[in-house]
């Protein structure tokens, strides 16, 4: 099964820059204070059994830099959903990660996603949240997760959850629960330090710390995300259309891949 590579596609990895984030400075000062706060209180409560769930887009990256920077040792993980189902920048800034330091568990679905469309057909009526989607969801992502927490025995989550600017089923979790709160299905405790943070101060973080992020986000700050790239759930939204026209060489190996997209870009 080919991947990105294989077809001379590579990823790209862009640094923040200091200047961007000067008008932000003492804002970010003010959500890092906070952010620190519920971290500390996380930790406290589970120790070394917790860990940041990265899928190297840029909420999670600013969630884990906030990790690191009070337990540098904290443990990072993530779902890998296969063949053409992760950005190449996403892969390159995984690989840059991890060759720096990051101690990171990657977990591997029975099933990528690839396999997924392969054995059922893609769904070209998928909407948000319907029962194809939730069904494909828990075999690529939460399956695979609780999985994790049971053999690895974590006890407690950082991620980079948004609701600002992002509303829905987001705004529901996080506004309903606060910044660190345990789920009752589980008994996991789930720390959102981004949370209330709206996407320009994400941005403003990356630049005030000159990280690393991946390439493409740059096309467009607001809009970009990095949900899989051959993933057809939204279809109605355009979803398609934009790859297309913002990833054309990435667009023709998924219609080599799947002859069936090929009308709906």
């Amino acid at each position: 099964m080919k991947d990105w590579a294989d077809y001379g596609i590579t990823g790209k990895v862009h640094y923040g820059q200091p200047v961007n984030a000067e008008p932000y400075r003492r804002v970010i000062q003010r959500r890092m204070a906070k952010s620190h706060v519920a971290i500390e209180e996380f930790l406290h409560l589970v120790g070394k059994s917790g860990y940041v769930a990265v899928s190297f887009g840029v909420d999670s990256l600013v969630a884990y830099d906030l990790a690191r920077r009070i337990y540098p040792e904290i443990c990072a993980a993530w779902v890998n959903q296969g063949p053409l189902a992760e950005w190449p920048d996403c892969l390159a800034l995984k690989n840059l990660m991890v060759a720096g330091g990051i101690p990171l568990t990657e977990i591997a679905p029975d099933v990528t996603l690839y396999d997924w469309y392969k054995q059922n057909g893609i769904d070209f009526g998928a909407n948000m949240n319907n029962a194809e989607d939730e069904r494909l969801n828990k075999a690529l992502i939460y399956d695979p997760i609780e999985r994790f927490h049971q053999e690895e025995n974590r006890k407690g989550v950082i991620w980079g959850l948004r609701w600002r600017g992002e509303g829905g089923h987001r705004a529901f979790v996080i506004k309903g629960n606060g910044e660190l709160y345990q789920r009752k299905a589980d008994g996991i405790w789930v720390c959102s330090p981004v949370g209330n943070w709206s996407k320009s101060e994400i941005w403003a973080y990356l630049d005030l710390h000159g990280l690393p992020y991946p390439a493409f986000y740059d096309l467009d700050r607001e809009k970009i995300r990095n949900g899989p790239p051959i993933g057809v759930t939204g279809l109605h939204m355009g979803r398609l259309v934009r790859f297309r026209m913002l990833f054309p060489e990435m667009w023709r190996v998924f219609c080599m891949e799947f002859e069936e997209i090929q009308r709906y870009g």
